[in-house]
């Protein structure tokens, strides 16, 4: 008969409480509750829908984590500078912008946040405002006036990638809280693409991309590399995450619902959304948690949304046996 130790490589391990993070298909003694205890990795990749924004919208962005998130400016039948914060159960009307915007970037946390770009009559916009949990404040602007950008990091340090002027550009500027300052750019032109990570290790993924719209590129703070594509091209997506663990979901794919996950190597197809959508709002720290927000069903649809959906990565389950 094989033992655990043939099996995994080492005894059982006594220990006086549960690890914090076991491995799938871990056993371990717990000798405060004097019982035999293992853990079973129990996938639970999935999008759940979650309650709605106060105001469907397109064109919008996003910044925070799947549980507090901002959802601000887009576009309804006019340019919007509202903002909702979702705090994991519902959405709350906060201040609004001081600018109206739709395709603007967004980065940071849903208390402290940063803005900029985007389009409002009668052109595009170099403006940029920072969030610090109560009001928007305009800040310098950027060097180029532009729309459908992407940002990666938090209001104090980040970057603006890409963008259109027009056309597409492969231009990325990085903020250090006070300056825009134009950096190394991408080695290819895109605009309507998403981003993840932060100002030093940043992810640039899909959007509307010659050659083609899957290409991913990486960012280590001082250049980009092409990295491997995603497995369904696409552009109007939106993104989350950090470098080496992110997630893409929706856009101009089939039904607009595809999800797909990074493990800082390669792209692996999940569980897509409930409801497919392009041009919605994105927020998230991992692969495992995101949020999906607003946005319209199909390219070429009249209707702005504002249903919001949730994705739960993988969870794990204890057994114990006495």
């Amino acid at each position: 008969m094989t033992t655990y130790k043939e099996i995994k490589g080492t005894n059982i391990e006594v220990v006086s409480s549960d690890p914090s993070n076991p491995l799938d298909g871990q056993v371990w003694y717990n000798s405060t509750d004097n019982v035999l205890k293992g853990n079973v990795g129990t996938p639970v990749v999935a999008w759940s829908t979650v309650n709605s924004l106060n105001t469907a919208r397109t064109s919008v962005s996003g910044a925070g984590i799947a549980t507090a998130a901002l959802v601000v400016g887009g576009y309804s039948t006019t340019y919007l500078a509202d903002t909702e914060s979702w705090n994991g159960s519902n959405w709350t009307e906060v201040n609004n912008l001081n600018t109206g915007r739709s395709s603007n970037g967004s980065m940071g946390t849903y208390t402290a946040a940063l803005t900029f770009g985007g389009s409002s009559t009668p052109t595009y916009l170099n403006i940029t405002e920072t969030w610090n949990g109560t009001n928007w404040t305009e800040v310098n602007d950027l060097n180029q006036n532009k729309r459908s950008l992407t940002g990666a990091g938090t209001n104090t340090a980040g970057l603006a990638i890409a963008g259109f002027t027009p056309p597409g550009i492969t231009n990325v500027e990085s903020w250090n809280g006070t300056n825009w300052t134009e950096t190394t750019d991408l080695n290819s032109a895109r605009y309507a693409s998403s981003s993840a990570g932060t100002q030093t290790a940043a992810l640039a993924m899909g959007g509307k991309v010659s050659p083609g719209n899957a290409l991913v590129e990486s960012w280590n703070g001082s250049n980009w590399t092409e990295v491997n594509d995603l497995n369904t091209g696409r552009e109007a997506l939106m993104g989350s995450g950090i470098q080496t663990s992110a997630l893409v979901y929706g856009g101009t794919s089939p039904a607009g619902a595809a999800t797909e996950s990074w493990n800082g190597s390669n792209w692996t197809e999940v569980n897509d959304l409930n409801n497919g959508r392009i041009r919605g709002a994105s927020a998230g720290a991992t692969n495992t948690s995101a949020l999906a927000s607003a946005g319209v069903p199909a390219p070429g649809s009249p209707s702005n949304v504002a249903f919001a959906e949730q994705f739960a990565g993988l969870t794990t389950k204890t057994f114990t046996t006495s």
